[in-house]
């Protein structure tokens, strides 16, 4: 299994970039499951994050709960590990401070290099009008999604080497 992240602050479209690269994934052939790293609670299922992974065509899906502590492989439980290793890819909504290769969404907002996390592969922004000449890494559209795709391809990591 291989993993991948998009992370960012609130409402920059975190969730609907991982709806868009799990279709994509999907429609490529790879099986994928999610998970939902998340500070807030867990509200009725329909609507929620981990419902819209699950439309995209996340065959599972999990959600972390804010009590949860630790590296991703920390929080998860032995049965959870065993299940998502049955999947190609593994893409994680949130856990921006987390050493694992990831976006870091922008949505329409302004972004400095000093505020971008370690293990960021490229930005993702959701406006063409916002002008990223000082960062040392790559920005992208958000609708670029074959070009993110291949990003998550070539950038995730195995499972074992997240610590």
């Amino acid at each position: 299994m291989r993993v991948f992240a998009v992370s960012g602050y609130s409402g920059t479209g975190k969730t609907t970039l991982v709806e868009a690269i799990v279709r994509s994934l999907v429609k490529r052939g790879h099986s994928v499951a999610t998970i939902k790293s998340s500070k807030h609670n867990a509200g009725p299922e329909q609507g929620t994050d981990t419902w819209r992974h699950k439309e995209a065509g996340a065959s599972l899906t999990i959600f972390l709960r804010p009590d949860s502590t630790g590296s991703l492989t920390d929080r998860l439980k032995q049965d959870e590990k065993a299940e998502l290793s049955k999947y190609d890819y593994l893409i994680v909504e949130g856990m921006k401070s987390a050493n694992i290769p990831k976006f870091w969404c922008v949505g329409e907002m302004d972004v400095h290099q000093e505020d971008i996390p370690l293990s960021t592969e490229a930005i993702v922004s959701w406006s063409d009008k916002i002008r990223y000449t000082s960062l040392e890494l790559p920005v992208y559209l958000a609708d670029e999604i074959d070009r993110l795709v291949e990003v998550v391809i070539s950038r995730a990591v195995d499972m074992s080497e997240i610590v």
